[in-house]
Formats: C-alpha cells, structure tokens, sequence
C-alpha cells in the first residue's frame, strides 16, 4: 500500500498551526494522588470530569489502585458514552421509522447496552448502592465495642 505524501516534518509551519495531526503530542495526564490519568480518559471532558468527580474518593478508600487504573478509564469512557448516547437520543428521538413500520432507534439499543455495561463494571469499584452495601467497614473502636456490648447485655 502506497504512502499519502511525505512525512511532515515537526517544526513546520503546519504542525505549529495544528493542521498536521500526525506529530500532535497527547494531553499531558494529571495525577489524582499517585494514580497517572489514562491519556485517552483525559482527552475526553466527559470522561476526564467523571475521573475528576470519583477518583480520588475511590483511591482514598483503597478500591482504585495503579493497577485498577485502565479498568477505571474504561468505566469513565463507558460514563462519557452514555452522556454522548443520551444527548443524540434526544435529538434523534427513540423511535425511528423502518420498511416494515417503526421500530426502537438504535441508538437506543447502543445506549441501553453502554448503561448495562457501566453498571456492571460500576459495581467493581463500590459505585452503586448495592456494592457499597457490601464494602467491608471499618471495624469499630474498642471504645465503641465496649459500648455497644453493655447495651446489648442492658448494662449501659
């Protein structure tokens, strides 16, 4: 397969001006504590913005690590495609009209799979009620289990 033309050359003209892509650097990432923010999540607003939001929550509470990072980037893409699903949703209406009558946009078929799919994976990190529900908590203070038996024993 042939070439398109010659390679540009990083000190053009063209690439200063942002017309020549193809030597364009990424966003430099921002760190949320010591987790490095996936280059693709941060070129995303939507994405960035959910990173932003729950990030540092999760990596506080020890659910979001160097090594759950990606699977955290793919949950923010999956936040960032429901939005953009929603927004053409709205302009584009739920039904469409087919040979054979009307049927569900499919749009609406892609955004009710990137809802499934953003559930599941929300629910590895504690994002949903019923995860959170099942996170460990923090074991009481001696002090407060002291308490807590006198009460049930009628004592207190």
């Amino acid at each position: 397969m042939g070439t398109r033309g010659p390679i540009p050359k990083p000190d053009s003209s063209e690439t200063k001006r942002g017309r020549n892509t193809r030597h364009r650097k990424a966003p430099t990432p921002k760190l949320t504590g010591e987790l490095e923010v996936p280059a693709t999540v941060a070129a995303r607003p939507a994405a960035a913005r959910f990173w932003t939001i729950h990030a540092p929550s999760l990596a506080d509470d020890g659910r979001l690590g160097p090594v759950q990072v990606e699977t955290f980037g793919i949950l923010c893409h999956l936040f960032a495609d429901c939005e953009q699903l929603t927004e053409q949703l709205g302009s584009e209406g739920w039904i469409t009209a087919t040979e054979k009558g009307q049927a569900a946009s499919p749009v609406a078929k892609l955004l009710r799979d990137a809802r499934r799919d953003y559930v599941a994976l929300a629910k590895e990190f504690g994002l949903t009620a019923a995860a959170a529900a099942r996170i460990p908590q923090e074991a009481p203070s001696e002090e407060e289990a002291d308490t807590l038996r006198a009460f049930i024993d009628g004592t207190a």
